[in-house]
């Protein structure tokens, strides 16, 4: 190190050992690592020292090790990676764990479902239930996306035959049911039924074959018994398992969440779960889901009325509605088209194979904007599902609009999530100049890609979950989940290489560095929240959200970054999870 650099070094130090007065004598202090700060230089320090849940100073070993008083822990790297905490930028409450091979995460389904992975073993399975249950019972279950694409799925005779007096519906993922005959009747499916902003899957012959995609859902829904209607279900056991997902999370070394999308109704069972247990959760910044649409409502206008009656209720004054520090409310969350994993997102050009077929828009341009109006006069960001490239499109015309009639008084920090498929010029200029970025999930590559080439053209698909197209006309862009599959290292590893699902590299043109994959999922999730100066990088002030890896990602070659394992998660300067050195 050059005598300016250990200067600044030793400035930095003093400056930090000032402010924090009585904090200057560290609580704990890590050393002999390779300290990657994601500050504005991407500096690479060996040490950090920790006080009171902050950072206290960072630097060389010999400069923290001497900040040591007989009362501190010292933790040896032993030259591991460490990292700010990673940030998922889109997670699920309550939604089923979806695997991945190298994530050690295990899915979530009933125990009648586990191991089930073939058409004989899923109707054996649903006819085992209908065999404890009395006649006219729902049976209802779900099966992970991944593991059952589209030419897997069975009908819904084949579900008859296994329950023959039994409703039965089988979600696959969040976008898609599998239903029998004694379901649609029960919900009054005729060919006259046509909901919009979904689709009851049809045969040559006009028959539903039980297939229920996205809004058209609600049909069914509304036939099942009050107790297993969607965001129902026993409190504490609901409780209870957004704690055990919180903490699985945390073994993936994420400190940090947001929540894409909680009903109103559902704001105090959060709150309550981190009146219970927030001291050892990640920080969770939480979207309000508002349903103009067609996911709740026949009636579009009386959607509106709804949702912007949601937004009134919370005022313009919301900090108050979370008590825990950890815990804050963030953007509105609305749906615009469907999911990727159907598939049955909105897309400009027609399906692959599919003439005259577009996806499905769940929310018209002029709920959105009535809704998102409201949302701007009321200081609300927004946080806006846009899977396919017409559901952006549609989101920055109207967002055009919305500025226009409430121009922002700051940097409102509006953002899009997933954007499946790539965009056309204009919509990515349009983007960059009304600063509409976008929470990207990379990992969808590994996970989803075949549903995007089954609707997309080979060169759209190619460039599915762009990223470098974005950065390039200056749209910020951060990194998460979705489920798809959860993890880090998954984004990371997908971002950077490119592989897809079938191991084969989609749209290397779409790839960004490790260095611009890291910062997309530590500082750049923390900017979207607005929490850029207290979290997302390692830096004196900041909270000590911390993660040590089992490799160096900017040095180890990128058909690696699948292996790195996570040795430690610190939030708040406490250990969350540390790996068990045996595995």
């Amino acid at each position: 190190m050059s005598k300016f650099a250990a200067a600044a070094c030793l400035s930095v130090l003093a400056v930090a050992s000032a402010a924090w007065g009585k904090g200057s004598v560290p609580d704990t202090i890590y050393v002999n690592g390779k300290v990657v700060t994601v500050n504005p230089a991407f500096d690479i320090r060996e040490a950090v020292a920790v006080s009171d849940g902050k950072i206290l100073a960072v630097g060389t070993t010999a400069q923290i090790r001497a900040m040591a008083k007989g009362s501190t822990t010292v933790i040896d790297l032993g030259g591991k990676t460490m990292l700010p905490g990673f940030n998922d930028n889109h997670i699920h409450l309550g939604e089923p764990l979806q695997p991945w091979k190298y994530s050690s995460m295990i899915g979530r389904v009933e125990p009648w479902l586990q191991g089930v992975d073939t058409i004989p073993e899923l109707l054996a399975a649903i006819k085992g239930q209908a065999a404890t249950l009395p006649k006219g019972t729902w049976i209802i279950g779900e099966i992970p996306r991944e593991e059952w694409p589209n030419g897997t799925l069975p009908n819904r005779w084949a579900f008859d035959a296994a329950a023959p007096d039994h409703p039965v519906a089988i979600a696959r993922g969040p976008h898609t049911l599998i239903v029998n005959s004694k379901a649609l009747e029960a919900a009054k499916v005729t060919p006259e039924t046509k909901p919009e902003g979904g689709e009851i899957v049809r045969d040559g012959k006009g028959e539903p074959t039980g297939i229920v995609l996205e809004s058209a859902r609600r049909v069914i829904w509304n036939a099942m018994p009050p107790g297993a209607r969607e965001g129902a279900g026993d409190p504490e056991k609901r409780l209870a398992d957004w704690r055990e997902l919180l903490h699985q999370l945390e073994s993936l070394g994420i400190t940090s969440v947001n929540v894409a999308g909680v009903r109103p109704n559902e704001l105090k069972l959060v709150d309550t779960l981190y009146a219970r247990w927030g001291d050892e959760l990640p920080r969770m910044v939480v979207q309000l889901r508002v349903s103009p649409g067609y996911d709740q409502h026949d009636d579009v206008a009386e959607g509106v009325r709804v949702s912007i009656a949601e937004l009134d209720a919370l005022g313009k004054d919301r900090s108050k509605v979370f008590k825990h520090p950890k815990l804050k409310l963030g953007a509105v969350k609305m749906s615009i088209d469907g999911g990727l994993s159907a598939p049955i997102f909105w897309s400009i050009k027609p399906y692959r194979g599919r003439p005259g077929f577009h996806g499905e828009q769940r929310i018209p341009d002029t709920a959105f904007y009535a809704v998102a109006k409201r949302a701007a006069e009321l200081n609300w960001q927004v946080g806006i599902h846009t899977m396919g490239d017409a559901a952006v499109q549609m989101v920055a015309n109207e967002m055009e609009k919305v500025r226009a009639a409430v121009p922002p008084k700051s940097d409102p920090r509006d953002y899009v999530h997933h954007v499946a498929a790539p965009l056309p010029e204009e919509t990515m200029q349009k983007m960059a100049r009304l600063k509409l970025n976008v929470a990207s999930q990379p990992g969808f590559l590994l996970s989803l890609g075949s549903y995007a080439d089954e609707a997309l053209e080979p060169e759209a698909a190619a460039r599915q979950d762009p990223s470098r197209s974005l950065l390039d006309r200056g749209i910020r862009v951060s990194y998460g989940s979705d489920a798809g599959p959860y993890g880090p290292v998954a984004a990371l590893y997908a971002a950077v290489t490119r592989v897809g699902w079938n191991g084969k590299v989609h749209g290397p043109e779409e790839a960004v560095t490790v260095k611009e994959a890291i910062t997309m999922h530590t500082l750049e999730p923390a900017w979207f929240t607005f929490d850029e100066k207290t979290k997302g990088s390692i830096e004196p002030g900041k909270v000590a959200d911390l993660v040590v890896l089992s490799d160096d990602p900017l040095t180890i070659p990128p058909e690696r970054l699948q292996d790195i394992k996570i040795e430690r998660t610190v939030i708040g300067g406490r250990d969350v999870f540390v790996r068990d050195q045996k595995n």
